[in-house]
């Protein structure tokens, strides 16, 4: 076997990594946020999660409430609504738990601060991932 035939992977993974730095170079580069639009794409299934992480502050187990949010979301499409439009009642035959304060789950901000940890989408969270990936690169420019 040829030395370097053990190694191919490795350079193969390499010449991909190169390939998606410069793809993502030039995606950044050339990227216009526009927020409005952005928003225009949200929609309340994305929450599902939210809805599960609602029952765990309940004291209901996630392995459980991640099993809920789902029939939550068949419920909506089959029914032909937004997982937001899901009355109080219809929640809480899928478990008892739900409560009227589940409305406060259908908040697309509030969703993102919630999740306040290393590497999190809160605010702080990004600002912070942000600073320690340009306190790297200043470290580790030749």
């Amino acid at each position: 076997m040829h030395m370097q035939e053990d190694k191919e992977p490795l350079f193969d993974a390499v010449d991909t990594m190169q390939s998606c730095l410069g793809i993502t170079n030039g995606v950044l580069s050339t990227l216009t946020i526009v927020p409005e639009r952005m928003q225009s794409g949200l929609v309340y299934e994305m929450l599902a999660t939210d809805l599960a992480e609602y029952l765990v502050r309940k004291g209901v187990p996630f392995r459980e409430t991640h099993h809920v949010a789902g029939a939550a979301v068949k419920l909506a499409e089959d029914t032909g609504m937004s997982l937001k439009d899901l009355t109080l009642s219809q929640l809480q035959e899928l478990h008892p738990a739900f409560e009227d304060d589940v409305a406060s789950v259908w908040d697309f901000d509030k969703s993102v601060e919630r999740r306040d940890v290393v590497g999190g989408t809160s605010k702080r969270a990004v600002l912070e991932s942000a600073d320690a990936l340009a306190d790297w690169i200043q470290a580790h420019r030749q």
